[in-house]
């Protein structure tokens, strides 16, 4: 039961094929979920490798599969309200999603809610994030910086009245205030 739970986690998070019917190795594939909390919120997220090809194509677009779509950066699980741009992510789970760059504007994050009991309708595939109410959505800023992080990483910084959800790719950061 735990790798079924396991595989499904993955299959949402990366938004990839988990039918095992493809034997090519993925070099950034994620091995394990993490999470990290706060009072009133938990959020998971996969350890991504370190791709530089990948996140530049995200970030200024471009043909590398990875700008093709939307990736699921985390799972939201809200235990307390918080609000996100004026707007309340309510009790329940919501997706912090990474859109590429297209058209000439550049990659943006968003919060969207999520009705865990219909993501896996096809267990074999999600290939984009399913469709659900966008609470809002917001450039991503990617700042360069020194320390490189060779999985991705998100943080979580409770700071009372706010959390600040960080995401750390590669030698890139951004994230998102949320506010109690």
């Amino acid at each position: 039961m735990k790798s079924i739970v396991a595989a499904m986690g993955v299959t949402l998070l990366l938004g990839a094929t988990a039918s095992g019917q493809d034997p090519t190795p993925r070099p950034n594939a994620p091995k394990f979920v993490k999470s990290v909390k706060a009072p009133g919120l938990q959020v998971r997220y996969l350890d991504f490798k370190w791709d530089e090809a990948a996140f530049t194509a995200l970030d200024q677009g471009g043909d590398h599969p990875a700008a093709r779509r939307s990736w699921v950066i985390a799972r939201l699980m809200v235990q307390s309200p918080v609000k996100w741009n004026g707007k309340t992510i309510p009790v329940g789970s919501a997706l912090l999603v990474l859109n590429p760059a297209r058209g000439g504007t550049g990659p943006t994050l968003h919060v969207q809610y999520v009705d865990m009991r219909e993501v896996f309708v096809d267990m074999n595939v999600i290939a984009e994030p399913p469709e659900g109410r966008i609470y809002g959505t917001v450039p991503a800023n990617f700042t360069k910086v020194d320390d490189v992080a060779p999985l991705l990483e998100v943080s979580l910084d409770d700071k009372g009245a706010t959390l600040e959800l960080g995401v750390h790719y590669g030698n890139r950061r951004t994230g998102i205030t949320l506010a109690r």
